[in-house]
């Protein structure tokens, strides 16, 4: 291994698969409750991927443009559910069904805005999810998580149910200035474009 491999950062990513019971969806407080979002918005996806995912450096679509999130969320093979407390968003997760896997669901992004971590919330936010993955799919219930997302991810997996299957490190391909990634030109110019073309 040379010098400058070992300088660049590494992460880890953990493969796990559902194999607790079945679930339901649980009771939550007063004021709070989960709402799919069942009209495709590039606009709200973009915003909730940035809001929960900004504190962990979330990067996989940053870049995308207005068109990729308008396809992705239009393909019939995606659902996303909000959390809110009092009116205001509070955490979202997103489910993906492959067809090419048997319909398998993976819950590709979870989490919480900053301001609604530490009240209680993720636990039952986790249990709605693999609840309604399980709702959807014909079978596997999955996800991966990695060493740069909330450190209590990995456990609070575990706890609910997912059991690791993979275990694997590599360099991470995180932008270097994030900040300046996380404005997301590509996306806010391709909004704008769309403007224009309608």
């Amino acid at each position: 291994m040379t010098q400058s491999t070992q300088s660049l950062p590494l992460v880890t990513t953990w493969h796990l698969d559902y194999q607790g019971p079945e679930l339901t969806l649980p009771l939550w407080p007063e004021g709070v409750y989960l709402q799919e979002a069942e009209v495709p918005s590039p606009e709200f996806s973009q915003f909730l991927f940035v809001a929960v995912g900004a504190p962990w450096r979330w990067y996989g679509r940053l870049g995308w443009t207005y068109q990729q999130w308008a396809e992705h969320l239009s393909s019939g093979q995606v659902r996303t559910f909000v959390l809110y407390q009092r009116g205001t968003p509070a955490g979202f997760f997103e489910l993906c069904r492959h067809p090419e896997h048997n319909n398998s669901v993976e819950l590709k992004y979870f989490g919480l805005l900053p301001a609604f971590v530490g009240q209680g919330l993720g636990g039952g936010l986790v249990q709605a999810a693999i609840a309604l993955a399980q709702q959807w799919s014909q079978g596997r219930v999955w996800l991966h998580t990695c060493s740069d997302d909330h450190p209590a991810a990995l456990s609070t997996y575990q706890k609910q149910g997912f059991v690791l299957i993979q275990t694997e490190t590599e360099v991470s391909a995180a932008p270097v200035d994030y900040a300046t990634a996380i404005l997301d030109a590509a996306f806010v110019h391709s909004r704008l474009a769309s403007f224009k073309q309608n």
